[in-house]
């Protein structure tokens, strides 16, 4: 039974129970009275107070009644949008988890392929370095700027200079900076200077190399140009000693 129910049917025990006892309670009416008896009175008051209770209370249970259902419809909509909220939400997060895992699949094959490009880079420069050093000619290579970017061990125990001296270091200043006669050695007239400027192939066969020490050797000399992109980006020089091959 609902409280509405509940409560109408103890109201109306109540009328019941109040109307009995004010029916026992009062004197009958004497012969000579005219109109409606007392009791008829007050049984009619006490119906009219209990129907307008009664009213009052199913007026009041309707509005409760209301209230509870409009507040039910909101709690509804709003546990509604909470699992479309939720589900929005784990949607996003399962895309956001797949693409940082490809994302991160990436990035490990790239670490992966770039450990190995260094690997294979390293084994390349070791042979690189043990062909040069296993060569009997000195051998070095120049940038665009004329500085050493590899010597190998002949050409700087020929020149008295240690590899890592040479290394960044202006070729033509330290061992091409005068001719054989004690003239300067303008570095414009350097055939190894006009290799990475005009990109011919220069060879000379009658020239001087200056050692650390100060002394000069006859050499002759190739210098090769280096292209990149189309662009000279410098030159290879291979020369020998020509007191040791005279």
């Amino acid at each position: 039974m609902s409280i509405k129910n509940r409560t109408i049917l103890l109201i109306t025990l109540l009328f019941t129970g109040y109307a009995t006892l004010l029916y026992i309670l009062t004197p009958p009416p004497s012969p000579a009275t005219v109109g409606p008896s007392p009791f008829l009175w007050l049984l009619t008051s006490l119906a009219i107070f209990f129907i307008a209770l009664i009213l009052l209370i199913i007026s009041g249970h309707s509005k409760y009644i209301f209230k509870i259902k409009e507040q039910t419809e909101e709690i509804a909509e709003l546990n509604k949008a909470i699992k479309e909220s939720q589900g929005n939400f784990d949607e996003i997060l399962e895309r956001r988890t797949f693409e940082l895992s490809v994302i991160n699949g990436s990035l490990n094959r790239e670490i992966a392929e770039r450990i190995q490009t260094e690997k294979e880079s390293a084994r390349l420069q070791e042979r690189f370095e043990m062909i040069l050093n296993s060569a009997g000619e000195g051998i070095f290579g120049l940038d665009a700027d004329g500085n050493v970017t590899f010597i190998n061990k002949a050409a700087s125990l020929m020149l008295g200079w240690e590899i890592e001296d040479l290394i960044g270091k202006s070729h033509h200043q330290l061992v091409h900076h005068t001719h054989a006669n004690g003239e300067h050695y303008h570095e414009e007239h350097c055939p190894i200077y006009q290799a990475y400027k005009d990109g011919e192939v220069h060879f000379k066969s009658d020239d001087v190399f200056w050692t650390k020490s100060g002394h000069n050797f006859p050499v002759e000399y190739v210098s090769t140009p280096i292209i990149e992109n189309n662009q000279y980006t410098g030159a290879v020089v291979v020369f020998r000693d020509l007191n040791t091959f005279s």
